[in-house]
């Protein structure tokens, strides 16, 4: 080989690991944000009934068909999580939200998009509900890929992968359960009218308590400068007791009354 054969082929060679270098230093890598963070007041994803379309149509990647199922309801997985960060921070996700890496969200390859999941860290037993809101990870060995928030508050952050159980939520039943434990702190009470010349709201829980035996309210309110005045009769005690009292002022010809719930650490003075 001549000197200038010798000379082309390291000068090629040069090329080529400059082109290597280059192309490593554009290459985006993932992990974590720079900013400190406290990643444990950020709160749960809550559950909502989703009323437009789900994106759930089959679709293929890789020369693999995925075929989203119709509900998360009764899904129940466990395997390995990931998580992802900067790299996909700002981006959109597969149902066109934009993917914010402290939000409480996750990637599932067929849970239908949204959908909400609760996913629990099987080494600590911490475990989070996060909305789906995007496709992956495309590993065979993962099932879930989670938000960087989310990977945090379940601990493995810093590691990368964790094994966990991954459970689907049925939307409408939860809203159910929330709506009972919201109901279980209030009272009921059955207000028959809102008047703001207060001699006349007392003339009117009068004329109720002529037909009603029970507590009967005027409950001045906080309007101002001119309060109303809020006759009602309660708290009512029992479904019995509420149709029974609904009977007995239809009886009397009042007005429909309607129903108000109060929580029950707030509870009203009624005014004499």
């Amino acid at each position: 080989m001549t000197a200038r054969e010798t000379y082309q082929q390291m000068t090629r060679v040069f090329l080529a690991s400059a082109l290597l270098a280059l192309g490593g230093c554009v290459t985006v890598q993932d992990g974590p944000p720079k900013e400190k963070r406290d990643i444990s007041q950020i709160p749960d994803a809550v559950p909502r009934v989703h009323n437009g379309e789900l994106k759930d149509s089959p679709y293929t990647l890789n020369g693999i068909t995925y075929t989203p199922m119709p509900s998360a309801n009764g899904y129940e997985e466990v395997g390995v999580a990931s998580w992802y960060g900067t790299k996909f921070h700002g981006k959109r996700t597969a149902n066109g939200e934009v993917y914010d890496l402290y939000g409480m969200t996750a990637a599932h390859k067929t849970l239908p998009l949204p959908s909400y999941v609760r996913v629990m860290n099987r080494d600590n037993g911490r475990s989070v509900v996060l909305r789906v809101n995007d496709r992956g990870p495309f590993h065979s060995n993962r099932v879930i890929d989670l938000s960087y928030a989310a990977a945090k508050r379940l601990g493995f952050a810093n590691v990368g992968v964790a094994n966990v159980k991954v459970e689907g939520i049925d939307v409408e039943a939860f809203a159910a359960r929330q709506e009972q434990e919201a109901r279980s702190k209030q009272q009921l009470f059955v207000q028959m009218a809102a008047l703001k010349n207060y001699h006349n709201a007392q003339m009117l829980r009068r004329a109720i308590s002529e037909t009603i035996a029970g507590e009967i309210q005027v409950m001045k309110g906080d309007e101002k400068p001119d309060p109303l005045y809020r006759i009602r009769i309660g708290p009512v005690q029992t479904p019995e007791h509420l149709e029974s009292l609904l009977e007995k002022l239809e009886e009397g010809a009042f007005d429909a009354p309607f129903l108000v719930y109060e929580d029950r650490k707030v509870p009203k003075k009624a005014v004499q």
